[in-house]
């Protein structure tokens, strides 16, 4: 399993780049600013909980279930993506 540290810094770097999308889709498209910023918000709201998860484990003690956790936080990070192709669909 790679590190907190490595997954956090995952989480960052894709969240960041997805803003920064989100921000790209706002200058192409500003009918649709109230999309975006909605995106936006659930964006850092996911990242927020992500990183909180990371950070307190449910059950540290047993190794399956630990790698499970972080499998879930991992496939977590594909429902970012997929918030951005809606709102790159919508427009």
């Amino acid at each position: 399993m790679a590190s907190k540290k490595e997954l956090k810094d995952d989480i960052n770097f894709v969240t960041y780049d997805l803003i920064s999308e989100c921000f790209t889709f706002k200058t192409l498209h500003p009918e649709k600013q109230k999309a975006a910023d909605k995106t936006i918000a659930e964006i850092v709201k996911l990242r927020n909980d992500m990183i909180h998860r990371v950070n307190n484990p449910t059950d540290k003690e047993d190794a399956k279930k630990l790698k499970s956790h972080f499998n879930k936080i991992k496939a977590d990070l594909g429902k970012l993506v997929k918030l951005v192709e809606e709102l790159g669909k919508d427009g």
